[in-house]
C-alpha cells in the first residue's frame, strides 16, 4: 500500500510539472512572447524527445515558430516602407533574429506529433542575401551619419560619432577607414582634466599619500572620455581643474589610559576523602574511596592598559570648468582612523583572571604610529571616494 501510494504521487507531482510548464508555454505564445515560448519548448523537447510527452511542447513550438516568423517579417515589410535610413538597424537585427530561431530549431528536426503519427514541418528560409543587404545598408548609413558628427565641433556629438564607429566595427571589421575615425572621434572627443592637491592645513600631507592620490592607474581611475593629468603638459589646454582641498587634519595626542582591576574566584585545588564519624575513609559501592573537591579563593591584581591615537581627516574635491572659470561641483569628504591596542599585566594568582583578559596578558605596549603614519591611514577613505568621483565624472 506504501509503494502504491508513492507510486501515485510520483505520478501526480509529475503531471503537474508537466501541466505547469505546457500552462507557462502557452502564456508565453498568448502573451506575443514567442521566443521565449520557443526556447522553453525546445528544452522540454530535448528532455522528452521521441516521447509521447513532448507532443504537446512540439506543437507550441510550431505555434511560437510561425507566429513569430509571420510578425518579424510583417515588422520588415513595414520598415522598408520608411524613409528613416535608421530602420535598416532594425531590419538587420530582424533578420539575424529569423536566421538565428530557425538554427536553434535545426538540431531537433524531424519533429512529431507521436500519438497522431503526424509529423510536424517547420517552413525555414535562406535569410543569406537578405541579411548581406540589410548589413550593406546599415553599414554605409552608419559610416555616412558618423562622418557628418565628426566634423562638428561639439564633443558630445564626436563621441556619438565613435559610438557608431564603434557600431559598424562590430558589424563589419575593417571597413574602409573606421579604424583611424575611431582613434579620431576618441582624441576630439576627450576631455582633459588637471587634477591638483591644496592643503589648507598647517599639517603635512604625506608624501605617499600624494604621490597615490595622483597616480591615477594604481587605483584605477578609469573614464574612457576623460584623461586626467598631475602635471600639466605644455600646450595642451585644460577642459578642467579638479582641487583636493585638504581643509581639517586633526590627530590627537598620544593616550595610554589603565585602569586596576581587583580579581577573586573560587577554583577547586585537589580534593580530600570523605570521612565518616569515627574518622575512616568513606566508599562507595565499588569500594573506592569517595573524594570531595577542596575549594580554595584564589586572587589576582591586572593592570589594564590602552594605547589611542585618533586622526581626523576633511577634504573637499572642487571641480573648476576652466572655460568659465565657474566651479560647477563641489565633494565634501571625511574620514577617520583610530588605533587602539591593549594590554595588561598581573600580579597574584593567574587562575583568578578571567578569559576576557587572558589575551591582553599576551600582548606587549607597542610604539604609537607617528602623526604622518596616522595621516595616511585616515585618508583612505578619502582616496577611495576620490576615485569614485574621478571615475562618475560627467564631463
Amino acid at each position: 500500500m506504501k509503494k502504491l501510494t508513492f507510486f501515485t504521487l510520483t505520478i501526480l507531482i509529475f503531471l503537474i510539472t508537466s501541466c505547469g510548464n505546457v500552462k507557462e508555454i502557452q502564456q508565453a505564445v498568448y502573451s506575443g512572447n514567442y521566443d521565449s515560448a520557443i526556447d522553453m519548448s525546445i528544452e522540454q523537447i530535448q528532455k522528452k524527445k521521441g516521447k509521447k510527452s513532448a507532443d504537446p511542447y512540439v506543437a507550441l513550438l510550431k505555434e511560437a515558430y510561425d507566429k513569430a516568423v509571420s510578425r518579424d517579417l510583417a515588422l520588415i515589410n513595414k520598415l522598408s516602407k520608411d524613409p528613416n535610413p535608421d530602420k535598416w538597424r532594425k531590419i538587420y537585427d530582424t533578420y539575424l533574429l529569423l536566421d538565428t530561431r530557425q538554427d536553434k530549431i535545426k538540431p531537433l528536426l524531424p519533429l512529431s506529433l507521436i500519438k497522431q503519427h503526424k509529423p510536424v514541418r517547420f517552413d525555414f528560409t535562406d535569410y543569406t542575401n537578405q541579411i548581406l543587404d540589410a548589413k550593406s545598408h546599415l553599414v554605409s548609413h552608419l559610416y555616412k551619419k558618423a562622418k557628418i558628427l565628426l566634423n562638428s565641433g561639439n564633443k558630445a556629438d564626436i563621441r556619438k560619432a565613435y559610438d557608431l564607429l564603434d557600431e559598424l566595427d562590430r558589424i563589419d571589421t575593417g571597413y574602409k577607414d573606421v579604424s583611424q575615425l575611431m582613434q579620431q572621434a576618441h582624441e576630439r572627443g576627450m576631455t582633459y582634466a588637471y587634477v591638483k592637491i591644496t592643503n589648507e592645513t598647517n599639517k603635512i600631507i604625506p608624501k605617499k599619500l600624494q604621490d597615490e592620490l595622483l597616480n591615477f592607474s594604481s587605483y584605477g581611475a578609469n573614464n574612457f572620455w576623460v584623461d586626467y593629468h598631475n602635471k600639466k603638459q605644455p600646450g595642451r589646454q585644460y577642459d578642467y581643474t579638479i582641487d583636493l582641498k585638504f581643509k581639517q587634519i586633526n590627530i590627537s595626542p598620544d593616550q595610554e589610559r589603565d585602569k586596576e582591576v581587583l580579581e577573586e574566584r573560587e577554583i577547586q585545588d585537589g580534593y580530600t576523602y570523605q570521612k565518616d564519624a569515627n574518622g575512616n575513609i568513606v566508599k562507595d559501592t565499588l569500594g573506592n574511596p569517595v573524594k570531595i573537591p577542596r575549594m580554595i579563593k584564589v586572587r589576582s591584581k591586572v593592570h589594564l592598559y590602552q594605547q589611542h591615537k585618533e586622526a581626523q581627516v576633511v577634504a573637499q574635491a572642487e571641480i573648476t570648468d576652466n572655460r568659465t572659470g565657474q566651479t560647477i561641483d563641489r565633494f565634501p569628504l571625511q574620514s577617520q582612523y583610530v588605533f587602539e591596542h591593549n594590554f595588561a599585566i598581573y600580579s597574584g594568582d593567574r587562575r583568578a583572571i578571567r578569559n576576557e583578559y587572558l589575551n591582553f596578558l599576551k600582548e606587549r605596549r607597542i610604539p604609537f604610529p607617528s602623526n604622518e603614519q596616522m595621516v595616511y591611514d585616515a585618508a583612505q577613505d578619502i582616496k577611495m571616494k576620490f576615485k569614485d568621483i574621478l571615475n562618475q565624472a560627467n564631463f
